[in-house]
């Protein structure tokens, strides 16, 4: 006959039964499913806090490189050599002078010691919030010769644009009239910097002085619209376009004349990476908008919904257009 203390082991040897069990996953699942949204939510705010600080550092650079050189960098490609970019000018301002030292300024990509440095990802031009580039790297980039570094940011090549896929030029602007900026929107542009100036071998360019080639000389006093209300340098993503590598003059611009975020989340964008008539442009994975360093070195997030008029007017530099949507 069992005893007392048989009785009393019995019961503390009783476990849980498949009922008690099954409420527990299900309480469980159901705190994990509240609490996973705010920690995705943490996360994005953090990359986006990340992705902030890197604008603010890069055009603090500008300022810096302007401080000691009395004008912007030159972004644009020698005669008969390789591309200049005004991220490779900026490496020493974003402590980057160890890399900025195996440059051969000016000198073929095809340099074994240009080629390296073209394939150095560079933390400071990295979104966290980018997933979609492995490891930093653009495999298929326009004009690299293979596999080089991507960057998440681009500098502001203005409002104008006249290649593209879809009707965008005909905006109605704050005078009525569209900017007077020339047809080749690439190299004569009304933003801060082009993409290469008088094409990729312009017979007046030089390191000491260009000549006629205006945004090759471009500096602060030129900035007449402000320089708070005047982009200098927004968001990119290497995955959607095959020009966003930062060693190449041309692929370290972007226009506004192409609405930021352009058709993302409605059509597959990867399938137009190379379509530079369609991609030349600010795209960002930050929810609902993007970041944009303006040309004081303040950063602003610029919403989706901005209006067109005004973020292309935020996009000049000297046309003495109004912003008629403060973002």
């Amino acid at each position: 006959m069992p005893t007392s203390l048989d009785q009393t082991l019995r019961r503390r040897a009783r476990g849980f039964t498949l009922v008690e069990l099954l409420v527990v996953i299900a309480i469980i699942g159901v705190l994990v499913a509240l609490l996973l949204p705010a920690v995705q939510t943490a996360r994005e705010a953090a990359r986006r806090s990340q992705c902030t600080n890197n604008l603010r550092q890069m055009a603090i650079a500008l300022h810096n490189y302007h401080d000691v050189n009395q004008s912007f960098p030159l972004n644009y490609r020698p005669v008969q050599t390789g591309p200049y970019s005004w991220m490779q000018a900026i490496l020493p301002y974003i402590e980057q002078q160890n890399l900025f030292s195996q440059l051969t300024l000016g000198g073929l990509q095809s340099l074994p010691n240009n080629k390296l440095v073209a394939s150095t990802v560079i933390k400071t031009y990295r979104c966290p919030s980018d997933g979609l580039t492995p490891n930093g790297m653009l495999t298929g980039a326009s004009d690299s010769g293979g596999t080089v570094a991507g960057t998440n940011y681009k500098a502001n090549s203005g409002a104008y644009w006249v290649w593209t896929v879809v009707n965008l030029n005909n905006v109605r602007w704050p005078d009525g009239q569209a900017p007077n900026s020339p047809s080749n929107s690439l190299l004569y542009c009304d933003g801060l910097m082009c993409s290469n100036s008088y094409g990729s071998t312009p017979s007046s360019a030089n390191p000491g002085g260009m000549g006629p080639v205006i945004r090759n000389t471009m500096r602060m006093s030129n900035i007449t619209d402000g320089t708070s209300n005047s982009f200098a340098i927004g968001e990119a993503i290497p995955a959607w376009s095959v020009w966003s590598w930062w060693y190449n003059q041309n692929a370290a611009v972007a226009t506004c004349g192409i609405p930021l975020n352009y058709r993302r989340g409605v059509d597959k964008l990867e399938q137009y990476t190379s379509q530079w008539q369609r991609n030349y442009s600010f795209y960002s994975l930050h929810p609902s908008g993007g970041n944009f360093a303006m040309c004081d070195a303040s950063v602003r997030f610029i919403p989706d919904n901005i209006d067109t008029v005004s973020y292309r007017a935020l996009a000049t530099v000297e046309a003495g257009d109004m912003i008629l949507t403060q973002p």
